[in-house]
């Protein structure tokens, strides 16, 4: 790529008579230095333009120190002259001094913003001084007066992965320090050069989320998976948003698009986590507060069998059921049913349910119990040996009518006695105790 500094554009012929436009001259091809050329209907004094031609011939012969004055002058005669402010940028670049070239050229461009000459050095000096940013804004500038630099497009796609990859390294390491702020204004710098980076809207987004600015995560996650429908990181992170803000559904369907750009086993694993929490909050309070009750009702015992053991109740043989009569509205009765049905849990004499009565650790035996029964064809030799165990009880005798199946819970490990062998069959069953159970239960149905 040739120098950016070189211009093609001629300039004025000295000492001009009129205050016409000046045709251009031919280029110094010697000495490399830039020739400025004065724009149509841009004119000046005509002992002015002396100065100015004189300017640009010892800026082109190597004269900077002559330059810097015949500029300076002609700034003072026509301070809105931008071809002397160019001037004064390219004796700076020549000097090495590129924020005074930059800061030249800038001000330049403020009263003749498409001025190549002006737009050129600009670009110069802030590659000159390791500015890539600055040098992104500037590439930008140009080709958006000259869209035919195509060399420019080339050095602006290698500088904007520069800045990319660099800007994300020093987020990154503000972030492990937990310096979000600072992590989050590297990150928002770098998007106002690189627009359509989705990797630096993703990691704008992460940051936001541990900040707890979650809208605005939000956006940023949905703008990066715009830019690249195909990062799967991204599709993830909104999943991580969305679950953060409550919206589980949706924050299941992102993590199913994730795995199915990118099938990550974390991220099956908390699909997984998280369509398990959703189908609990779609679920009554009454069966979410299951885990943490002292004491559970009939009602939620059948709804938890009925729920987490829906393919054991499902294949049971159904028998007759009565009419029950105290279901109607009652949130369970979904569930309630089935399990009656089952022969899991059974309907009173009097048709009743009673779904609202404490449950009694001597119940829910009865209720693994029966639950067991119906695996045994899955499990022949186990449940036959749990069968035949005859476990001593200090507050159990053999000859209670309870006996085989607290036997049978407890020989299963669905359930357990205390240390003192005490079964505690009057006991109200807690929730633990029937998550337990039915965790138990689901590990021997294989699911």
């Amino acid at each position: 790529m040739r120098r950016l500094g070189v211009l093609m554009i001629a300039a004025a012929l000295a000492g001009c008579a009129s205050h016409r436009p000046v045709p251009p001259a031919r280029p110094v091809a010697s000495t490399g230095a830039p020739i400025l050329a004065v724009p149509p209907g841009l004119a000046l004094a005509p002992s002015v333009q002396q100065q100015f031609n004189a300017a640009v011939s010892q800026l082109q012969s190597g004269d900077l120190r002559g330059a810097n004055r015949g500029f300076t002058d002609v700034l003072k005669a026509s301070p809105d002259f931008y071809p002397a402010e160019t001037g004064l940028g390219y004796v700076a670049l020549a000097n090495k001094q590129y924020r005074q070239a930059s800061a030249h050229f800038a001000s330049a461009l403020k009263t003749g913003s498409q001025y190549l000459p002006a737009l050129e050095g600009q670009v110069d000096a802030e590659l000159a001084d390791g500015d890539d940013l600055g040098a992104i804004a500037a590439i930008e500038q140009l080709l958006a007066v000259d869209a035919r630099r195509e060399d420019l497009r080339s050095r602006l796609d290698v500088l904007r992965l520069r800045v990319v990859q660099s800007e994300l390294e020093a987020a990154a390491k503000a972030r492990a320090a937990g310096h979000l702020d600072e992590a989050q204004r590297i990150l928002e710098r770098a998007l106002a050069s690189s627009p359509s980076s989705s990797v630096l809207t993703r990691e704008l987004a992460r940051i936001e989320l541990q900040r707890a600015a979650l809208g605005e995560a939000e956006t940023h996650a949905r703008r990066a998976i715009e830019l690249d429908a195909g990062d799967a990181e991204a599709v993830a992170l909104l999943g991580d948003v969305l679950d953060v803000e409550g919206r589980t559904r949706e924050a299941v369907q992102a993590y199913a698009r994730a795995i199915a750009i990118d099938p990550q086993p974390a991220w099956r694993e908390k699909h997984d986590a998280l369509v398990a929490r959703a189908d609990l909050e779609a679920l009554p309070a009454e069966y979410r507060s299951i885990g943490s009750a002292p004491s559970v009702t009939r009602a939620q015992v059948a709804a938890m069998v009925g729920i987490e053991l829906k393919p054991v109740i499902d294949r049971a043989p159904k028998r007759a059921t009565d009419v029950i009569t105290d279901l109607r509205n009652h949130w369970a009765a979904p569930w309630i049913l089935p399990v009656s049905q089952a022969g899991v849990m059974d309907v009173l004499p009097n048709h009743t349910f009673q779904p609202n009565a404490v449950v009694r650790r001597t119940e829910l035996a009865r209720v693994v119990s029966q639950v067991l029964n119906l695996l045994a064809a899955r499990r022949p030799v186990d449940i036959a040996a749990w069968r035949d165990a005859r476990p001593h009880f200090a507050d159990v005798s053999s000859a209670n009518a309870s006996y085989r199946a607290i036997a049978l819970a407890t020989a299963s490990g669905a359930m357990k006695a205390d240390d003192d062998s005490r079964f505690q069959p009057l006991q109200p069953a807690s929730g633990a105790d029937l998550t337990a159970a039915v965790a138990r239960l689901r590990q021997l149905a294989g699911r």
